[in-house]
């Protein structure tokens, strides 16, 4: 079973064109990045969750039918394929980011780069809802503050040691590719799930926008040049969440109130949707003031919710045909999202074709709907500076 979160937490591959191809003497060789480095939630992680759960029942990510599009086996990954950071190197011609937490069990080549993001992870740290009595806390340190030491963790004890150079080891940094990925829906998911309002977890955004840009600031000073900062998806588009603080779930509890109106065009629960605009509104500001802080760094926001909500207004445009608000994968209800029937249980069922879906498990997304957000971050539609002209600034 998954900790009780509100979201635990893109078309062919893109290859390097001329647009990455430097001028001047140097035109011959081509511009590339030497490695990328991720870090996030389950939208980015390719296994340190089911690493770091080693042991403990019921990680359905280490269960069939996760990974069945793509690996043909489950991988960790929370989806039936690849995820967006997966389709990101796919196009920078690096290989797919192995999991931080695999360098216990057997030597890695993290040379190309490594992923830290986990499946729960958050911008606050344990120790801010602690202090805040919440009744609802991650179950393991995995905040992005912890995230970044296991980077710096990496750089000291292997990619960056004694044989290494500080100059030498920060233009290898300067020439690679960073990611934090999305953060912030777990953070609001465990102040839900710990008895506050909506009102009173739309007033936290500020400290997780924070906590985001700490950690960005962090990654700089440590030699990072170009980083991608993605906002959040439409939380009240999640089948998980419109299960979860639906009319339906709102009548067995007998509330009345006004946090379960749906938008009539999608279907979609408003003023959940409604903090992730706050939250991204808020984020995107955020980053556009360290741009100016940074001048020598790039940073490109990724928009997260823009792609979500258009493959869920339109999905038949995109090629999705079934249902946008439905899993894939799940235990049933108007949603086929069901927490006492998650996908990769014995009791759930997986639809027969993924790619007609937007939606995976209840929180995730397919490998279709991946590549759709991939691609409009890596040409420009929606990220800005487009991911593939970055070398070309």
């Amino acid at each position: 079973m998954e900790p009780p979160t509100l979201l635990l937490l893109p078309f062919t591959v893109v290859v390097l064109s001329s647009i990455l191809h430097g001028t001047g003497a140097a035109a011959n060789a081509p511009q590339r990045f030497n490695a990328i480095f991720s870090f996030g939630n389950s939208y980015t992680d390719t296994g340190n969750f089911v690493l770091q759960s080693a042991g403990l029942p019921a990680i359905p990510f280490n269960h069939s039918p996760y990974g069945e599009t793509f690996f043909r086996s489950p991988t960790g990954r929370p989806s039936d394929g690849r995820l967006v950071i997966d389709f990101i190197a796919e196009a920078l011609e690096i290989p797919l980011l192995p999991p931080f937490l695999s360098w216990a069990g057997r030597p890695q080549d993290f040379s190309r780069g490594a992923n830290f993001a986990i499946v729960g992870g958050t911008a606050l740290d344990v120790g801010f809802f602690l202090r805040r009595n919440a009744a609802s806390v991650p179950p393991f340190r995995s905040s992005l503050r912890v995230q970044i030491g296991w980077f710096r963790r990496l750089l000291k004890q292997s990619l960056c040691n004694t044989t290494d150079t500080t100059a030498g080891c920060r233009e290898r940094l300067a020439r690679s590719l960073f990611v934090v990925g999305e953060l912030g829906s777990n953070d609001y998911g465990y102040i839900l799930a710990g008895g506050k309002s909506l009102q009173e977890a739309k007033s936290f955004v500020p400290e997780v926008v924070k906590a985001i840009c700490r950690g960005i600031e962090r990654l700089v000073e440590e030699g990072a040049r170009y980083v991608v900062v993605s906002g959040t998806p439409p939380a009240g588009c999640m089948p998980m969440a419109l299960a979860k603080y639906g009319t339906a779930a709102a009548a067995a509890k007998n509330e009345t109130d006004h946090e379960h109106e749906y938008d009539r065009r999608t279907g979609c629960l408003r003023r959940l949707n409604g903090l992730s605009q706050y939250h991204n509104w808020m984020l995107r500001e955020a980053v556009g003031r360290m741009r100016g802080k940074y001048p020598g760094a790039k940073l490109v926001y990724a928009d997260f919710y823009r792609p979500v909500a258009r493959l869920v207004r339109r999905p038949a445009k995109f090629g999705f045909t079934k249902e946008p608000l439905r899993a894939c994968c799940g235990g049933g209800g108007p949603y086929n999202y069901n927490p006492e029937a998650a996908c990769g249980s014995p009791s759930s069922t997986v639809c027969g074709n993924p790619s007609a879906y937007v939606n995976w498990d209840g929180i995730h997304f397919t490998e279709s709907a991946n590549k759709y957000i991939a691609d409009g971050w890596l040409n420009g539609v929606y990220a800005y500076p487009s991911i593939l002209n970055l070398l070309a600034q």
